[in-house]
């Protein structure tokens, strides 16, 4: 036998057991019990979606919820374990393309520890504040951290001098000026400022007074700006009529509702009942106690438009949603009797006109959130939460969901 063959032999002998090595390695690795990282629901809105401006547009601001797990393999000697958890991230969102303009993952919590899951307290102008088992401030612009409870004012957040509050609910947002407040361990009130982290004394009694005799107790009752109202069902932002400063007076009315109006019309009440309603109009004076007066025999329908289980969406305290050229009100209808029945906006202009109507595409309406130029309807499509905005001017709509 040649040297050369013997050599070669050696080589494919080596190359066999080299083989054969790496394939036991594999074996051995692959018989190891291993942990999986997996998604056992996407994410999905966590909480209320906020409103807000940010460098000079309009954004939302909210947090998502990742449902994951991981598990590790059971063998003879181990069992398998499932440990769940959820992922949270705080994203901001533009209106009124939907374009992502920053997304920041705040972190991965056991499912069953809410307590120490991120919430949004609330936005005051630039910054979203959080609560994160302590304060936390944020630059909507681009989500870097302003302020948390360890920078505030220079104190410690052990100091047990600071008077701020360990809990979330002793936080609010106060709309004028809009700014952070807090009822303290001490029971005094408190301004806190993002950019300084400054807190200086508040007075309760500045607040928008509610049913209670005690300004301190109208600190529960605060409305932070930029968070949606709560429809728990359609008549809670909803009005059946309103009145103009031209002294005229418009209402929703169904058949009957019309024979029942009075010459002292009900100035915002609420519409109720599976009908279908018509703009009707008439002039208005004001008695001897202030209070409108018409004449229900003047009463006139106006335009064609036969809106099921309509109301006027109401913007603000006692206000309806107007809309200019041509002057309108935006109306939220259904096309037909029914539960499954999606909402719609129908912006009816004073003359009866329907200028244009737009499906929120939801059954099923949560809150409403003002948008400026646009309104947003939180609500549920398919057992899962969406939010929809639609352009007060054209009625374009966009529909999102996480």
């Amino acid at each position: 036998m040649s040297l050369a063959l013997r050599h070669g032999s050696t080589r494919t002998g080596w190359i066999a057991a080299i083989v054969v090595v790496i394939a036991t390695i594999a074996i051995v690795v692959l018989a190891i019990p291993r942990g999986r990282d997996v998604q056992d629901a996407p994410p999905h809105l966590a909480g209320e979606v906020w409103g807000a401006e940010s460098a000079g547009q309009r954004v939302i601001a909210y947090l998502t919820r990742e449902e994951r797990s991981t598990s590790t393999a059971s063998s003879e000697e181990t069992p398998s374990h499932i440990d769940p958890y959820s992922r949270i991230v705080l994203a901001v969102r533009r209106v009124p393309d939907g374009s992502l303009l920053h997304s920041l993952p705040l972190g991965d919590f056991a499912t069953n520890d809410d307590a120490h899951v991120p919430r949004i307290i609330g936005i005051a102008g630039d910054v979203v504040w959080l609560w994160r088992g302590e304060l936390e401030a944020r630059r909507l612009s681009d989500l870097t951290v302003v302020a948390s409870a360890r920078t505030i004012a220079g104190r410690g957040a052990e100091s047990e001098s600071d008077p701020l509050p360990t809990e979330m609910s002793a936080y609010r947002i106060a709309s004028n000026p809009v700014t952070l407040i807090a009822r303290g361990k001490d029971a005094r009130f408190y301004a806190i400022d993002a950019a300084t982290s400054a807190v200086t004394p508040f007075d309760p009694s500045t607040l928008p007074p509610t049913g209670s005799t005690r300004a301190e107790d109208w600190f529960n009752d605060v409305v932070p700006p930029g968070r949606p109202r709560g429809i728990f069902q359609p008549s809670d932002v909803l009005q059946r009529s309103f009145l103009t400063s031209t002294g005229k007076w418009y209402s929703l009315l169904s058949e009957s509702e019309r024979a029942g109006v009075s010459r002292w019309p009900g100035g915002h009440d609420r519409p109720s009942g599976e009908v279908a309603r018509s703009l009707y109009r008439a002039d208005y004076k004001l008695d001897d106690r202030k209070q409108p007066e018409i004449d229900p025999g003047r009463l006139t329908q106006i335009g064609t438009a036969r809106l099921i289980q309509a109301g006027f969406l109401v913007r603000g305290p006692a206000a309806v949603w107007d809309v200019p050229d041509p002057s309108s009100s935006l109306v939220l209808a259904k096309s037909e009797l029914g539960s499954a029945t999606p909402w719609e906006v129908v912006r009816l202009a004073r003359d009866g006109t329907v200028v244009w109507r737009t499906s929120t595409g939801m059954s099923k309406l949560s809150g409403l959130l003002d948008l400026g130029s646009h309104i947003a309807f939180l609500g549920t499509v398919a057992d899962r939460r969406h939010v929809v905005w639609i352009d007060q001017q054209s009625g374009a709509r966009h529909l999102f969901e996480p």
